[in-house]
């Protein structure tokens, strides 16, 4: 059994008549002819019958052609997997910034290992612009920190995306390396009433919310970077998911420590969710299957 006769099978299906899907295929109706002659020698059965008006499928032609279709296109998805055809190769994954140099580092790259002909690169959106960025069409494929609050997962549910969890985090607090606490072994609550909380004003103020009536006070700043250098200069503490924010830079050259949260009353943990539209490219769809089954083990 040869691709071209399962072509032919599918074009003489399609278009009811050989001279038709021979002038479709831009080839001899004799070549299509024998093609699928010589498939039904092979099967030991007809599979189409001619009439007055063109052709009729037997019981095992309709078979044949479900088959040969289905067959058809796997091939053609796993030749724009390859890179062998034009096809959907290169595509974004949405994340929050918490996530991105893990989820690049430890899935993107391994990923790409496997798959070099699949492009992929990972984009930063707010929480709040998940939803957005779904219904636009923009972002496919969202891996998101939390969303609880912000009310992200429901939603994405109700528009009949897949929704699937990863793996949960734990909050923890970071302080500058310097700071008069951070040689403590564990932290109090009094302790964080001597202390300011930071955080960037691009995140959703339910995080702090949470938990800034339990510090000194809070600063909200422009951006992630003026956050951190806050932090460092001793002036406040920060709250992060801490087996990701642990590959920072400033936490690997010991500019920051981090301490458990002192506050055993309340929910310091936060889940992380995969987030897809239903159709999805087979590059896509090779990514997802990869993220789920290899997502909580690269923690």
């Amino acid at each position: 059994m040869r691709l071209e006769q399962l072509e032919y099978l599918v074009a003489v299906a399609e278009s009811g008549s050989f001279r038709t899907a021979a002038q479709k295929l831009n080839i001899s109706r004799p070549a299509v002819s024998v093609a699928l002659k010589s498939l039904e020698d092979e099967l030991g059965e007809t599979l189409f019958i001619k009439e007055s008006r063109g052709i009729r499928l037997t019981p095992l032609g309709h078979l044949a052609v479900e088959k040969a279709g289905g067959a058809l296109e796997l091939i053609n998805e796993l030749r724009a997997a390859s890179g062998n055809s034009a096809g959907e190769k290169a595509f974004s994954v949405d994340t929050q910034r918490s996530l991105l140099f893990h989820l690049t580092g430890n899935i993107i790259a391994p990923f790409g290992k496997l798959h070099p002909r699949i492009r992929i690169s990972a984009r930063s959106v707010y929480i709040a612009d998940v939803i957005k960025e779904l219904k636009s069409g923009c972002s496919r494929i969202t891996v998101t920190l939390d969303g609880r609050n912000a009310n992200v997962l429901e939603v994405a549910r109700d528009m009949g995306c897949e929704v699937t969890p990863l793996s949960v985090v734990e909050r923890r607090i970071f302080l500058g390396a310097g700071h008069p606490l951070a040689a403590k072994d564990a932290l109090t609550p009094e302790d964080l009433k001597t202390i300011c909380i930071a955080y960037y004003s691009g995140s959703l103020s339910h995080l702090t919310g949470h938990y800034s009536p339990h510090f000194a006070g809070e600063y909200r700043l422009a951006n992630r970077e003026d956050v951190l250098d806050l932090v460092v200069r001793n002036e406040a503490a920060v709250i992060l998911p801490g087996s990701l924010f642990r590959h920072d830079e400033r936490v690997r050259k010991g500019e920051l420590v981090e301490k458990a949260i002192p506050l055993p009353g309340m929910e310091h943990t936060a889940p992380i969710t995969a987030i897809r539209l239903p159709e999805l490219s087979f590059a896509e769809r090779l990514f997802w299957d990869y993220l789920i089954e290899n997502f909580a083990g690269s923690l």
